[in-house]
């Protein structure tokens, strides 16, 4: 399904919107129709074997009622990013924001350090390279690239080997969420996709075969040159032509290399963003990259970089017990997206997450009466959030793993169970 640009302001945010899973027609949509009916819980239940072929769910009213398999492990897609960002709220805290370093040495030669900032954008990085040429940067010999802090950062699993955005890899050191923007015209001129990111060479190559219009593409799908992978090559071309642009000169282009131990840092960047704007923009979005770069910064904040995906998941996992008392019969984690079909976690685990996120319920998309987050990958649905109900907010799971994609209709069955259970 193709998915439409949204006109506003900031670039980031139309990208962002173009890696959207459209929602399904929810609640209040389909009500329209069902006041007329009168469902008690007891029918509703009947119906429940054609909306179900595998799956649960778990709904927090009060009653014993409103679940159906609750305990039995699921695949969650999506849905997971809540457990993930609760987690990363409360490891990293509301107000934490990712780092970018910088050195110079006593040749010229600068080394910038990544730490998995998210959102080093076009627009970000041409922040950057005014605040170095203000500090007295005019020309550099050779720009050197560490991405040493999440060495042998690989896709996340589960991530597809395709040129779509929400396959990009996660890293140290990536900018534009390691997608590429690029516009094809009728004639099969390529240029850059956008105002704000300057056309480099890896345009070029990835938009080679791509037919007229505007496209996003992931890095990967270019070969790794010598030591240099796609990801950081795409750092290195964007950061030289935005530096020039400011007035910087760069000799010797750039390479990857480790920063000194000795050479101190002459600035530091910090996102624009905290923590909480970035899951925002995460749950908002349903951006796979945010989402691990987040489940990987919460392994090294606790564990030490480098980061590593066995750091991240030994934190989670600590998390999970120490902080919603989830057992191992309940909860396994490989990433922090989704996007694996190895992740599961049963709906009542899934909704001690979403009670628990209750504080942050306004990150969440709102449809209607409903803070949702939607989960889907083939054969799977799901929904979690919270629903208002007679002057109460109810958190609710949905999961389904199944060839049907009846949440909507489940969702609503529930509804009106809830209300004839408060007649």
């Amino acid at each position: 399904m193709k998915c439409k640009l949204v006109q506003n302001r900031y670039p980031v945010q139309r990208f962002l919107n173009c890696c959207t899973k459209t929602l399904l027609l929810l609640l209040l949509g389909c009500l329209i129709w069902l006041p007329s009916l009168s469902i008690s819980f007891a029918q509703t239940d009947k119906h429940f074997p054609h909306l179900i072929d595998n799956g649960g769910f778990i709904v927090n009213d009060g009653s014993k009622n409103l679940r159906h398999r609750e305990k039995e492990l699921f695949i969650p897609a999506s849905t997971l990013k809540i457990f993930t960002c609760l987690a990363a709220l409360e490891i990293l805290g509301e107000e934490y924001r990712f780092e970018t370093h910088f050195f110079l040495d006593d040749q010229q030669n600068l080394y910038i350090k990544g730490f998995g900032d998210p959102f080093l954008t076009s627009e970000v990085i041409r922040t950057i390279a005014e605040e170095l040429y203000n500090r007295g940067v005019r020309q550099i010999l050779a720009i050197r690239l560490d991405e040493t802090s999440y060495p042998a950062i690989f896709s996340a699993d589960g991530a597809g080997h395709t040129s779509n955005p929400f396959d990009a890899p996660n890293g140290a050191l990536a900018v534009n969420f390691n997608s590429v923007p690029i516009f094809v015209s009728a004639g099969g001129t390529i240029t850059s996709g956008e105002a704000q990111t300057p056309e480099i060479p890896v345009m070029y190559e990835t938009g080679k075969n791509l037919p007229p219009g505007a496209h996003r593409i992931n890095i990967n799908i270019l070969q790794k040159q010598k030591t240099l992978s796609p990801s950081l090559r795409y750092t290195g071309e964007l950061i030289t032509a935005l530096f020039n642009s400011a007035g910087i000169t760069i000799q010797n282009g750039f390479h990857a290399a480790r920063t000194p131990a000795h050479l101190p840092a002459i600035y530091i960047h910090r996102s624009e963003k905290n923590l909480r704007e970035i899951v925002r923009s995460c749950l908002q979005y349903s951006n796979n990259y945010i989402a691990n770069q987040l489940f990987l910064a919460c392994g090294a904040d606790s564990y030490g970089f480098p980061a590593s995906w066995d750091k991240a998941r030994r934190r989670f996992n600590a998390y999970a017990k120490d902080r919603l008392r989830l057992s191992t019969k309940e909860f396994y984690m490989v990433e922090g997206s989704g996007i694996s079909r190895k992740n599961r976690i049963s709906p009542a685990g899934l909704l001690k997450a979403v009670k628990r996120f209750s504080p942050y319920a306004d990150l969440l998309n709102r449809r209607g009466k409903i803070l949702i987050k939607s989960g889907t990958l083939s054969d799977v649905f799901c929904y979690a959030g919270f629903l208002d109900h007679h002057n109460r907010t109810l958190p609710f799971v949905i999961m389904l793993n199944q060839q049907k994609n009846n949440r909507d209709q489940l969702l609503t069955a529930l509804y009106l169970a809830m209300n004839d259970n408060y007649q």
